[in-house]
């Protein structure tokens, strides 16, 4: 014969919950949460993700194996890698084109807005060289 006790606790055991008196410790989760987006509203949210979100951004490790995962998977779309190859060619081919019609009528050309290079060469370790370093290069 099993006690009130043993009967309670083994109910609990079987849902996967444990058992605080009359609410599970599921229930009573559940519950808090509610209240808390009820009184704390959407931007207590946005505001805990966004923290979140900084503080993971500062691990370097942590962003490369993302980011490398992501392109995984995205490269494994063969039609959607086959959109975006023809995207960016005929991209490139616009940006030639108009570099060449600006030749011939001898206008200077125009920077282009979507072409950008990620760093400049002083950031990514090469020294700048001076006029006089130029000249003795060249």
């Amino acid at each position: 014969m099993t006690t009130e006790h043993e009967s309670k606790e083994r109910q609990g055991s079987e849902a996967g919950k444990r058992s605080t008196g009359k609410m599970t410790v599921e229930e009573a989760g559940r519950r808090g949460g509610e209240r808390t987006a009820e009184t704390r509203g959407h931007e207590f949210y946005q505001s805990i993700g966004r923290k979140g979100g900084e503080v993971v951004s500062r691990d370097k490790q942590h962003m490369s194996s993302i980011g490398r995962k992501g392109g995984e998977a995205v490269s494994r779309d063969r039609a959607h890698m086959a959109l975006i190859g023809q995207k960016g060619g005929e991209a490139r081919s616009r940006h030639f084109k108009q570099q060449q019609a600006e030749k011939k009528s001898g206008q200077a050309p125009a920077e282009s807005p979507t072409v950008k290079p990620s760093a400049s060469a002083e950031s990514r370790g090469f020294a700048k060289k001076t006029g006089n370093e130029q000249e003795k290069a060249g």
